[in-house]
């Protein structure tokens, strides 16, 4: 979907006084591109059933700017963005008071804004439950709106170094006022609410899943390398994804099977690439992207023949997502609600940190690839995770709301 940004919030076409006031916590900006994409990716699909206007509040994750500021985007003919931010304080403690100090009087303003131009929402869609959760519990109660929130973070996970009862105790109050108010909760799985309702209380829930762009990722036949088979990783290469782990099983593999390689994309610590040095993995066998667009993801994995990932804890990663559409399986450790998209059809799954398994899961890959019916695996994923198909899944979510 192409993106128009334009000066000021007349400048923006929005026909509708029916539409859905989106919060997210996490969201792509002109400042970093990256954090919450994944949230930009259901707003579009939700948009298909009902327009959306999204209103993102946050702190500038560079540090560069001295005094707010505003960008407005046209995403599409029933998206708008109106995306804020604001400057980091240098005092860390006195920053976080600032931060959330500013956040309020910023959603107010401009909810206020909004209301002034469009209306006021028929709903609230808020995403990740700090930031997005608070702005839906909190202009829910000054509109009396119900807010569904849409989830995807790791705090419920004890794995997670932010494990939520570790949190402090402002921080758990406010989780916990946001999920005593939510109307609907969307965790991406059934295990992320499993987590979240034991730590917190049971809430009406809908699953709904990540979403993938179809139009990039799908089935290319015929577009494998002949001589050399491909593993692909595409991670953020931090603790949570275990990289040295997955190097490990990747250096043993290698050893017996020289016509192999793996494409690491995304951005990683230069200790990383050091430490595949260490095992003896040459930059032909190993190879180190860095940072790279979406649709260049899709590239690398049209041409790769299976993914690999080694987390120590997860959700659902998009990129399995986006690697089953292409028709790619997937090795994944059995972590957050990964074994309920990966199974023996499209992948092999075994049990975090198991070096041993991983190293058979790429032989067992590797010598029997044919068993993988790629056709199958794409058409089915494609049908699941599309814009269409979740789209229609939130609008469901949509309707169950607005009839109380």
């Amino acid at each position: 979907m192409d993106q128009r940004s334009t000066t000021t919030i007349d400048d923006l076409h929005f026909p509708y006084s029916n539409y859905v006031l989106a919060l997210p916590g996490w969201y792509p900006t002109w400042k970093d591109p990256l954090p919450g994409d994944f949230n930009q990716r259901h707003i579009i699909a939700a948009s298909l059933y009902m327009p959306q206007i999204v209103l993102y509040i946050g702190k500038d994750p560079t540090g560069t700017i001295t005094t707010t500021e505003t960008r407005y985007n046209q995403l599409g003919e029933n998206v708008i963005e109106i995306c804020v931010l604001y400057p980091q304080h240098k005092l860390r403690v006195v920053g976080v008071l600032d931060s959330n100090i500013y956040f309020l009087r910023l959603l107010y303003r401009y909810a206020s804004l909004i209301q002034s131009k469009w209306g006021k929402p028929a709903l609230l869609h808020s995403y990740i439950v700090i930031r997005g959760g608070v702005a839906g519990w909190l202009l829910g109660k000054k509109w009396k709106l119900p807010f569904v929130l849409t989830e995807n973070w790791t705090i419920y996970y004890p794995e997670d170094p932010g494990y939520l009862p570790q949190r402090n105790k402002v921080f758990r109050w406010v989780v916990k006022q946001v999920f005593n108010s939510v109307a609907i909760f969307l965790p991406v799985t059934n295990n992320l609410y499993n987590k979240a309702s034991k730590l917190l209380h049971p809430v009406p829930f809908v699953v709904v899943p990540n979403v993938v762009d179809t139009n990039t990722f799908y089935l290319q036949p015929g577009h494998l390398p002949n001589t050399t088979f491909r593993f692909i990783h595409v991670s953020t290469m931090i603790y949570q994804k275990n990289p040295e782990g997955l190097l490990r099983g990747f250096a043993a593999f290698v050893k017996r099977y020289t016509q192999a390689s793996l494409t690491m994309v995304g951005p990683y610590d230069m200790a990383v690439k050091e430490y595949a040095l260490s095992l003896g993995l040459s930059p032909e066998q190993v190879h180190f992207t860095g940072a790279v667009s979406y649709k260049e993801v899709a590239v690398l994995l049209h041409s790769a023949h299976a993914l690999v990932l080694f987390s120590r804890y997860e959700n659902l990663p998009c990129v399995i997502l986006e690697a089953l559409c292409c028709g790619m399986p997937v090795v994944s450790t059995r972590v957050g609600g990964i074994d309920e998209v990966v199974h023996a059809e499209n992948g092999i799954l075994l049990d975090n940190g198991d070096e041993a398994a991983l190293l058979q899961a790429l032989i067992k890959v590797y010598e029997h690839y044919q068993v993988f019916n790629r056709k199958k695996i794409a058409e089915s994923a494609m049908a699941t995770f599309s814009y269409q198909a979740i789209g229609e899944k939130i609008n469901t979510v949509y309707q169950q709301c607005m009839k109380y």
